[in-house]
């Protein structure tokens, strides 16, 4: 799981640059829908912005299902982001249903004191929010370099944090 963190004043001239990726009539920029060729050039528009970027990775077993994974990703992923005083953070909405879910995880790790009140969590779609295209590009960068397809996160690598799970 991944996030980009960016200035408040920054926030508007990146959007605009990410924006400019997409190409055609693609309503939003997504690695895994992008070709090969074009990966080299979206990681070096991104090292290239105003932001930095923080990735959790769980490499689970596959005794551990994905949801359980990514629920301690998420965990890890805000309560890193609130250790660093970031006030805002924004997750890719996928459906109601699982919204909720991680609703409920963000309660419960407040309520156990592992994310403060501090920061704020909101849902937005991924096409309402380019900010979110860009946290995509670094997790696509990061899991293909995880399956030995080391060149988008090389040139996003001095922008990137890697948190491992256990």
């Amino acid at each position: 799981m991944a996030a980009v963190i960016v200035d408040t004043a920054d926030q508007e001239s990146v959007r605009a640059a990410i924006e400019s990726l997409r190409v055609g009539k693609s309503p939003r920029l997504h690695w895994r829908e992008e070709p090969t060729l074009r990966h080299p050039i979206i990681a070096r528009a991104i090292s290239g912005m105003p932001l930095e970027s923080l990735v959790t990775v769980h490499i689970f077993s596959r005794g551990l299902p994905y949801e359980r994974a990514r629920r301690l990703c998420l965990e890890r992923l805000l309560h890193e982001l609130d250790q660093a005083r970031i006030r805002s953070a924004i997750i890719e909405s996928r459906s109601a249903r699982l919204d909720h879910l991680d609703l409920l995880l963000v309660l419960g790790i407040r309520k156990a004191r592992i994310l403060s009140d501090g920061i704020r969590v909101d849902w937005r779609l991924p096409g309402e929010e380019p900010l979110l295209w860009a946290a995509d590009v670094v997790a696509g960068a990061t899991t293909w370099w995880l399956d030995g397809q080391p060149a988008g996160f090389d040139i996003l690598a001095h922008r990137i944090r890697l948190v491992c799970l256990d």
